[in-house]
């Protein structure tokens, strides 16, 4: 039994666990509640307040370090969210800007500090989302076997429903999933792969619409989406503006050529590059680049690196 930030025995909770104890409260009370400006007690024994102009304020700022680092790196991700969706991705890269080798191995580029981190992405949203390469590639669970929470609905991005029913999003229970495809491979007696149920969506330009993947996702109920990869579905959710957060992982090692990460439209000149707002946060050896794709900025802000478990 928990109260407060201690056990029935009187041990005092480790940082870590204290720390997300409150980041999971108040994801999920931002869930169930329209919030304009109101006053929300946290499972500890501070107390938290939800302002528009600035997050979540808490009366009494953590002091250990291990739990201020993921409070700031979380808290944000645990905004009410108003219509529609709200949308961050992940990419793991080496130095040099792949994700995979040339023939697609990818387990794993970032070590177990970023690995630990997905898991508590998936944990804080709805909806996880990969696309066709990554299933096939990586056969993923896309649960939260490493961090305590509930499991997101599984979103697998397939427009010629060409993966097979043995992968084990397909078959191994742990949670919802849902199979988006071209709505001509949906038909009568044809609704479900495995476990998953199918959804048809229109194309556009040869694509998956994603406009009408996250009104769909938003009609289901699923508003926190994130979208752990691979690379092209990255793209395509930058390009199209659709994305909120950006989180760039970088481990210190050189592939040499390989699959890349992003691959987005180039502007001509270098000033007219985005520049979005930017937190970077240390996990192990890897370097999370945090990007705020709603806020631009004339210049890079210096910011702390700091140390999340």
């Amino acid at each position: 039994m928990v109260r407060g930030d201690t056990v029935e025995y009187g041990a005092p909770l480790p940082a870590e666990t204290r720390a997300w104890r409150v980041i999971r409260a108040l994801a999920g009370y931002a869930r169930r509640t329209a919030m304009d400006s109101r006053p929300c007690e946290d499972p500890g024994d501070g107390h938290w307040t939800w302002r528009p102009d600035q997050g979540w304020v808490a009366a009494r700022p953590a002091t250990d370090p291990v739990e201020r680092d993921l409070l700031d790196l979380y808290l944000p991700l645990c905004a009410p969210v108003g219509d529609g969706c709200r949308m961050t991705a992940h990419l793991g890269q080496s130095l040099d800007g792949y994700i995979a080798t040339a023939n697609g191995d990818s387990c794993f580029v970032t070590g177990p500090d970023n690995i630990r981190h997905l898991h508590r992405m998936r944990a804080l949203s709805d909806g996880v989302l990969v696309g066709t390469e990554t299933a096939v590639r990586d056969d993923p669970r896309l649960t939260t076997r490493l961090v305590p929470g509930a499991n997101p609905v599984r979103v697998i991005l397939d427009r010629q429903r060409r993966l097979g029913s043995h992968l084990r999003v397909f078959t191994d229970g742990a949670a919802a999933t849902l199979l988006c495809c071209d709505r001509a491979h949906v038909s009568a007696g044809r609704d479900r792969q495995g476990q998953a149920r199918v959804i048809g969506l229109p194309i556009r330009d040869g694509r998956l619409d994603l406009t009408a993947l996250l009104e769909t996702l938003a009609d289901l109920g699923l508003r926190r989406i994130f979208v752990e990869g691979g690379g092209a579905t990255v793209s395509a959710f930058l390009t199209a503006g659709l994305l909120d957060r950006l989180q760039l992982a970088v481990a210190p090692l050189l592939i040499g050529t390989g699959r890349p990460g992003l691959r987005i439209p180039a502007p001509e000149r270098l000033a007219d590059a985005r520049r979005p707002a930017v937190r970077l946060f240390r996990m192990g050896a890897d370097l999370l680049y945090d990007l705020d794709l709603r806020r631009e900025s004339a210049a890079v802000p210096l910011t702390p690196v700091t140390r999340v478990l």
